[in-house]
């Protein structure tokens, strides 16, 4: 039986799939039902805080269905998380087409523990670009809205770590000038731009 992972942050880019998960399959927008997103993943060994999910009933998480085997390449990317199977029947195809999702296991990774963002473990931009330049791919700007709207703890230590020649996120998606202001006017419009602070 095939497996897919609902990816919910930074394998909802294909350039940072492609680029370091060798992940070339075509994805799916979803919606999984009972899952919230918020900024409380920390790894051990990077200075940085991610987006992880909790149990939330009543929440929706945007997410892309993404083809893939759980190697241990993708273990160790996910290693700040516990492979969690989950229904097919809580996943919601989320691109207007009225065809079925594919038969599978279905998994989501949960954090080991819920962890806000600190002033040593921010939020760093280039993972925000990296989520979002995902959403844009999948589903323009109005994904990228439910995206940031859906998110918790955007009032955490955030930073803008863009133009560091040590960027926070070791598998970020460069975005285009272009691209940046596009991210950084939907983030302002949803009111989270303010609470983002310089490098």
């Amino acid at each position: 039986m095939p497996d897919f992972m609902i990816g919910y942050g930074s394998l909802l880019s294909g350039y940072s799939r492609r680029t370091y998960s060798g992940i070339e399959a075509e994805v799916r927008p979803v919606v999984a039902t009972g899952w919230r997103r918020g900024w409380t993943v920390r790894y051990g060994d990077e200075a940085a805080t991610y987006a992880g999910v909790r149990h939330a009933p009543g929440h929706h998480l945007h997410a892309a269905l993404v083809p893939t085997e759980i190697t241990p390449e993708l273990r160790h990317r996910e290693r700040g998380y516990v492979f969690t199977q989950v229904d097919p029947g809580s996943v919601h195809p989320d691109d207007g087409s009225r065809a079925p999702l594919p038969a599978g296991r279905y998994w989501i990774v949960v954090n080991r523990e819920q962890v806000r963002a600190d002033h040593d473990h921010p939020i760093p931009q280039t993972y925000v670009d990296t989520c979002l330049s995902g959403c844009l791919e999948t589903g323009g700007e109005a994904r990228a809205r439910a995206f940031i709207q859906a998110t918790e703890l955007w009032d955490a230590p955030w930073i803008n770590d863009r133009d560091s020649q040590a960027p926070l996120y070791p598998r970020r998606t460069p975005l285009s000038t272009e691209d940046r202001t596009r991210v950084d006017t939907l983030l302002d419009t949803c009111g989270v731009l303010k609470f983002r602070r310089p490098a």
